[in-house]
């Protein structure tokens, strides 16, 4: 998610000071920097001028408040009701619907558990606006399986499933295996 206005402006603000108070006690460690007074503020802030030590203390505390602020701004989006993250369903006079992709996600690992030739399975599902759903699966298959039926069977058989029960459009489903398991192999491993 891209941060919003204010909080890069913040940032770029307060990443250009400390640069810059970087820089300037690097030539100034380095001899590079003359005095330029910098012992004589130091001195007012500590023992003296109540005025200047009131504006350094304002300062502080100002470029404090944007730090944690910063640091407390949510870097992930909040899942939007208005449908930002999710397909709409149905739309008329009394208002919308949508469903998101992780309950067509969840829907989908539904249908995966009750295919008993997929050991394990790694769901994705992405919504587009134009095209509709797509998913992505990627699976463990028992090694006896005859892999092209299965991935057929699956495709067709979850494109009705998510067609039908979330009554949206499944414009593609990849399905890969990446693997396959023998359970009789497995147990001697152990």
């Amino acid at each position: 998610m891209k941060p919003r206005i204010i909080d890069r402006v913040l940032l770029s603000f307060l990443l250009l000071i400390f640069i810059a108070a970087m820089v300037a006690v690097m030539l100034y460690a380095t001899g590079l920097l003359p005095d330029w007074g910098l012992r004589s503020s130091v001195e007012m802030l500590v023992n003296g001028n109540t005025g200047f030590r009131i504006a350094a203390a304002a300062v502080s505390a100002l470029l404090g408040i944007i730090a944690i602020k910063l640091l407390f701004t949510r870097s992930k989006p909040k899942e939007r009701e208005n449908g930002e993250n999710a397909s709409l369903l149905a739309s008329d006079e009394n208002g919308a619907a949508y469903i998101t992709a992780a309950s067509i996600d969840s829907m989908a690992q539904r249908y995966i558990k009750t295919n008993n030739r997929i050991r394990e399975c790694v769901s994705k599902v992405s919504i587009h606006a134009e095209q509709g759903v797509s998913i992505s699966l990627k699976a463990i298959v028992l090694a006896d399986t005859n892999i092209p039926e299965l991935c057929d069977k699956v495709r067709k058989e979850l494109k009705e499933y998510i067609e039908t029960y979330a009554g949206v459009k499944v414009s593609q489903i990849a399905f890969v295996v990446v693997n396959t398991y023998s359970p009789s192999t497995a147990a001697r491993v152990s």
